[in-house]
């Protein structure tokens, strides 16, 4: 059985949804997009039906998802708008420009009975979810050791002049579109990465450094207490070209330290899935062996797409909690709190 889709929004990250909803047999039937040229490709491509405001594809019968792609600020009323009209909804990330946002749509999306994601793929790298399966062979969880080292040019010595991050009397582009800096830009993938595999942290305490012209973090860095143990956690942009285990400036790894092992995942950048690979090292104590996880190139926004829609059209809500976009929102939120009050915070979760 295939699924009828709309997509809101064309820009450089829909060539991967697009791509991943092929594969997973849907039938993209609207697209909407302000920039008609922008679109104009996919819908010659995939015959599917433009519009400029979205609410015409929601008056579709037909369509049973929609899949937004939008910057977070538009997020809040398309989500609102397609649960109203009994749509399936996959959201790119962040879920909303803040948690009060994101709770509500969460909130209405569990009233409404609405399947709801937010599309934090990285839960479906293959390293990941490699790790994941071996997670109980790793006994009780002490410490783990989780970051994104993103290559954001010299943020920390050269002055503000001008780019995307640069604020020059008003918001920079890049608070204007994702609402934050390393945080919300990379930092939201590894908070849902600590939520899915060692479940929500309970209490946080952050530190953050904002560079002197610039109104976005270029690190955050926190403490997080989970039920499996404390996570050390950091976001940061830097200006280093050949760290990161491809030697390419990109250095996302996650390392989980248990009595009975140690798991270490390292990704490539996001954009460049298609052609490098993760990579899983799961040592074991038992054995004192250590066993490398070497993974093709392989898109986790295609197993993400695939799994939505798989489960859309089964009508469940599958292991993906609909409540995955909020959690992340809350636990930004608290990290900001936290970080400008120099305090640890209990992190106050408003739905469950």
């Amino acid at each position: 059985m295939s699924i009828n889709v709309g997509v809101i929004g064309c820009g450089m990250i829909s060539r991967f949804h697009f791509a991943g909803l092929q594969h997973a047999g849907a039938k993209v039937s609207w697209i909407c997009d302000l920039d008609r040229k922008a679109a104009g490709t996919w819908v010659d491509k995939l015959g599917a039906s433009y519009c400029e405001d979205y609410r015409r594809m929601l008056e579709d019968p037909q369509v049973q998802a929609v899949d937004i792609l939008t910057i977070s600020s538009t997020h809040k009323r398309m989500c609102l708008d397609a649960i109203e009209a009994g749509k399936a909804v996959i959201c790119e990330k962040t879920l909303a420009e803040n948690a009060d946002d994101a709770l509500e749509i969460v909130s209405r999306a569990r009233q409404k009975g609405t399947i709801f994601y937010t599309s934090y793929m990285k839960r479906f790298i293959p390293a990941v979810m490699q790790a994941k399966r071996l997670l109980p062979s790793l006994g009780r969880i002490m410490s783990t050791h989780i970051r994104a080292y993103q290559r954001w040019g010299d943020l920390w010595t050269q002055p503000a002049s001008g780019g995307l991050a640069c604020s020059e009397g008003r918001p920079s582009l890049v608070r204007q579109r994702f609402g934050g800096g390393l945080l919300v830009c990379g930092g939201s993938h590894i908070l849902d990465l600590v939520c899915h595999l060692l479940g929500r942290p309970r209490r946080l305490y952050a530190t953050m450094h904002t560079p002197q012209g610039y109104d976005i973090e270029a690190q955050a860095a926190a403490l997080l207490e989970t039920d499996n143990g404390i996570v050390h956690y950091e976001a940061l942009g830097h200006p280093l070209s050949r760290i990161g285990f491809l030697r390419d400036g990109w250095d996302e790894r996650v390392e989980i330290n248990g009595t009975g092992g140690r798991l270490e995942v390292y990704s490539a950048e996001w954009n460049q899935v298609e052609h490098k690979a993760s990579l899983l090292v799961h040592y074991d104590n038992a054995t004192q062996t250590s066993t490398e996880h070497r993974f093709e190139p392989c898109s986790p926004f295609t197993r993400a797409l695939e799994f939505f829609c798989k489960n859309i059209v089964s009508g469940v809500q599958g292991e993906q909690s609909p409540l995955s976009g909020y959690d992340v929102d809350e636990l930004i939120d608290h990290m900001y709190r936290s970080a400008r009050s120099h305090q640890a915070l209990d992190v106050n979760y408003r739905i469950s």
